[in-house]
Parts: structure tokens; sequence; C-alpha cells
């Protein structure tokens, strides 16, 4: 059996915002559908029956510009409210890497991630999310580097367990 690595932290409000916008970020299917949506609003707004041609372009633009307002307003504000009255993401939480898998401590809790439980993973130089469901993700901050956390041998076992990152 390898060595376990474990690690104590807390996540504060803005690892869980910053944390949310690497939950949210958009996949390529995402982009590809958004260029479409665009290249086609445009295309009718320049090309299309005269009748049409203003409402393509406000809704093109309505569209980035909500979804702009959505993404860099609506979403962070959400989340620092939702951090401020989920008490127990608050408290101090321990990761601990093993060869079954990643297991999660806390006061009220445990959870034994075993390998074949993890749906996905994603990450970015400050965080690494590990999903057991497609909404719900478990949050390592790179700051456990601090404390020995290898954290490129936890990607390294997620990508040799569960497959690339997402």
């Amino acid at each position: 059996m390898a060595e376990t690595m474990q690690a104590r932290f807390r996540i504060t409000e803005r690892d869980y915002v910053r944390a949310g916008a690497v939950f949210a970020r958009p996949t390529p299917r995402f982009w590809a559908a958004l260029a479409l949506f665009v290249v086609l609003g445009l295309g009718l707004a320049v090309w299309g029956p005269h009748h049409q041609r203003a409402a393509a372009f406000g809704g093109v633009a309505g569209g980035l510009i909500g979804g702009a307002v959505v993404w860099f307003g609506v979403q962070p504000w959400l989340l620092r409210r939702h951090y401020r009255q989920y008490k127990a993401i608050q408290q101090e939480q321990v990761v601990t890497l093993r060869d079954d898998g990643v297991h999660f401590t806390s006061a009220d809790g445990e959870a034994r991630l075993g390998w074949d439980r993890i749906l996905k993973w994603r990450h970015s130089p400050d965080y690494v999310l590990i999903y057991p469901m497609p909404r719900l993700y478990h949050l390592v901050p790179a700051t456990v580097a601090a404390q020995g956390f290898d954290l490129e041998r936890l990607k390294d076992a997620l990508a040799r367990h569960v497959g690339p990152a997402v």
C-alpha cells in the first residue's frame, strides 16, 4: 500500500466563489452552441428580412449582455450569499488521498469517495473539484500544497482512475 497524504483546510468565501466559477466554466460544447447562436443571429440581422433584422440583432446583443451580467454579477453575488448561509462549508475539513480513493472529513461527517464513485473532476491552478454527482463537488484548494499535500499526485490519480479532467 502506498503512503497516504492528508491535509487540513478551510474554504473561504473567496474560495467558494472562485470554485463556483470553475464549476460553471463553459465546456467546448457550450462555446460551439454560443458561436452558432451568434453567427446565425448576426446572419439574420444582416441578411434576413427587413422586419426581423432589429429583433435578431437585439436578441444576440441581449443574450450576450444578459449572459455577462449573470456570469460576472449575479453568480458571484449568489455564491457569496450561499457561502454565508452554508455554515458546514466554513468548518475545517480534512482531505486524504488513499489507494482506494479520496476521503473528506469534517466535524459533521465523512465522505469516502472510491475511484468508482467519482463521476468526473475538474481543476484550475487554484482548485481541484471532485464530482460524485453531476452538480455536487468536493473542493480541494491548492493551498493544501503548503502542508506537503501533492496536488499533482492527486490529479494524476484522478486521471488514471476516473479519466481526464473535464
